[in-house]
């Protein structure tokens, strides 16, 4: 008789359907056994006549059978290939695709290239969804696009930000501040550059402009071609430089000009907004080695978890806060690596405890370098007074940035009016230098003594 579509279905499970690899072949022999067993039983139920007529029928049904479950056999398996085709290369496809967006996405996201050298590189980038936001007249600004175009050149790199010289067309130099792992909105870092860019003083390094978005943020300054206060100790140490004490004390003058500047108390003003970070590599110089605070305020951005990351270790005053007085010690640090010639971002010294062991060992004067001793080290001891007080580990102890102002600028002026003095006595009657100075008694003490207080 005919199968009928479901004796034929269940036929094909039957036939088509592999057995388990771990069955044994005991177990396949008694299938098979079985299996011969129940047609010899079936042929025995079935009557002859009805065999008879059914016998010529299933040669013929048996081999239609036969053809049609080989076709459907094949047109399966030609199925499952292409099937197994179209989703190796969809996932190929996908993965490329995927791969070219990631590598999109970072150039949006980077307008800086992340560089592993100071080599020169090449930016080109897609533009991101922010533009950029000027501090400085039309003539002076310039189009994302500029930037994108620009080549840069990785100068320093730490947990917290990259350093980018880039040059843009027409050969001009900007400093590019990629910053990273901030803690800010983009409404509060937009509003603290503000505040950082109304600080038009000659001593704080103004701002260009910034460009911010949820992915990224940087800040944009004028490249100085002279390097830092850092670079000019390092190559005076090195015997590379000489370190005058006239542009010594110039350099003091002028940082602690810029932090009172930032600190001067006028009526309704905004919130002052601290520095947080000062020391030597953050203070540039310019064409004329004038000194010029950079990096102010960034360390309000920082995650307060991680501020040791970012607070420079031997600037940072005891209490790490960001205030004034916080300032104020980091400012005395770097007065006395200008007095001692010695840097702490170099050798790692506790240069503040080093100086208080000699004046309290009564060797205060073994604390200024080969330069000062030999030349101008009269002038240098009212400043190590200035220094000290700023490194007091209570911080009610120091002075506030005005008091440093004042109490310099009378050093330098006294120090003007001698060297006047002393180059008109020296022209007029050829004394030698010994002859025109008293060490000691120009500048009368008005602070402390260093061996009083430490």
């Amino acid at each position: 008789m005919i199968p009928s579509k479901q004796q034929y279905y269940r036929h094909l499970l039957r036939y088509y359907v592999t057995p388990s690899n771990k069955l044994e072949s005991n177990s396949t022999k008694e299938r098979l056994k079985e299996s011969d067993t129940n047609t010899i039983l079936q042929e025995q139920a079935t009557p002859p006549g009805a065999l008879s007529n059914s016998t010529p029928n299933n040669g013929k049904d048996s081999s239609s059978w036969r053809v049609e479950t080989l076709g459907v056999f094949l047109l399966g398996a030609g199925l499952l290939l292409s099937s197994i085709y179209f989703i190796v290369k969809k996932s190929a496809k996908l993965s490329a695709e995927k791969e070219v967006a990631v590598v999109k996405d970072h150039r949006r996201v980077s307008p800086i290239i992340k560089a592993t050298t100071h080599e020169v590189q090449e930016v080109k980038l897609k533009e991101g969804d922010s533009e950029l936001v000027f501090f400085v007249e039309d003539r002076e600004r310039f189009t994302l696009e500029d930037l994108l175009r620009a080549t840069a050149d990785l100068r320093s790199e730490g947990f917290c930000s990259s350093l980018y010289k880039v040059k843009l067309e027409h050969n001009v130099y900007y400093a590019v501040k990629r910053l990273k792992n901030l803690q800010v909105s983009l409404e509060e870092f937009g509003e603290t550059l503000r505040k950082i860019s109304n600080l038009k003083h000659q001593n704080i390094l103004p701002l260009v402009g910034y460009r911010s978005t949820s992915e990224e943020k940087f800040i944009i300054y004028k490249y100085q071609s002279n390097g830092s206060l850092l670079n000019l100790l390092n190559d005076y140490i090195a015997g590379r430089k000489d370190f005058p004490w006239k542009l010594r004390l110039n350099i003091a003058c002028g940082i602690a000009r810029g932090l009172a500047f930032i600190y001067r108390k006028l009526d309704g003003e905004e919130e002052v907004v601290p520095h947080g970070n000062l020391k030597p590599s953050n203070i540039l110089l310019d064409e004329n080695n004038e000194p010029l605070i950079s990096e102010h305020g960034l360390s309000k951005f920082m995650d307060p978890n991680r501020g040791f990351l970012f607070s420079s270790q031997g600037y940072t005053a005891p209490e790490k806060s960001l205030t004034e007085k916080g300032d104020v010690y980091s400012f005395g640090v770097i007065l006395l690596e200008l007095l001692t010639g010695k840097s702490i971002e170099v050798s790692r010294i506790d240069l503040a405890r080093w100086v208080r062991s000699m004046v309290r060992e009564e060797w205060t004067g073994e604390v200024f370098d080969k330069e000062v001793r030999e030349n101008d080290h009269q002038w240098a001891f009212p400043l190590l007074n200035i220094a000290l007080l700023c490194v007091s580990c209570f911080q009610e102890n120091r002075p506030t940035t005005v008091e440093i102002l004042e109490k310099i600028e009378e050093v330098m002026d006294q120090h003007e009016q001698h060297q006047e003095r002393y180059a008109s006595k020296c022209c007029s009657n050829g004394s030698n230098r010994d002859e025109c100075c008293s060490l000691h008694k120009i500048i009368p003490e008005t602070w402390d003594s260093p061996g009083s207080n430490y």
